[in-house]
């Protein structure tokens, strides 16, 4: 009977070595569970942090881009009325220009009639004009 209790103390001593193991085990299990589950909270947060991030950037991105369109859009549109200016000033000065020497042949012509017609009257040059009796 002494064998029967030590085989029976020796396989409780086994149990309890057992049964600590197995409780050491599960502890250390739900230590890493619960790790494991605060580092997928804080993947979850950076990723979504980065989400914001990268959300602002594109915001700020497409607002600089705006303020970039706007800028070129109203120099374009100040150039343009610049060269319209100097496209009117242009053809003003071109008319004046017109007018100027249509006056300056319409005097040549007639200082060349009166030429003709004083060499006419001097009687060196035959006159082509009709003469309109009246």
């Amino acid at each position: 009977m002494e064998t029967t209790y030590f085989v029976l103390g020796m396989l409780t001593i086994a149990a309890v070595v057992i049964l600590t193991a197995l409780v050491v085990g599960m502890v250390k299990i739900n230590k890493l569970e619960k790790s494991n589950e605060q580092l997928h909270e804080l993947c979850r947060a950076i990723e979504s942090d980065l989400r914001h991030l990268i959300s602002d950037t594109n915001r700020e991105v497409t607002m600089v881009e705006k303020t970039i369109m706007q800028r070129m859009d109203k120099e374009i549109e100040g150039a343009h009325r610049h060269i319209q200016h100097e496209v009117e000033e242009i053809q003003k000065h071109e008319h004046e220009l017109e007018t100027v020497l249509h006056r300056d042949i319409d005097e040549t012509r007639r200082y060349i009639d009166s030429r003709i017609d004083k060499i006419v009257i001097a009687g060196s040059l035959t006159s082509a004009k009709r003469q309109i009796n009246g």
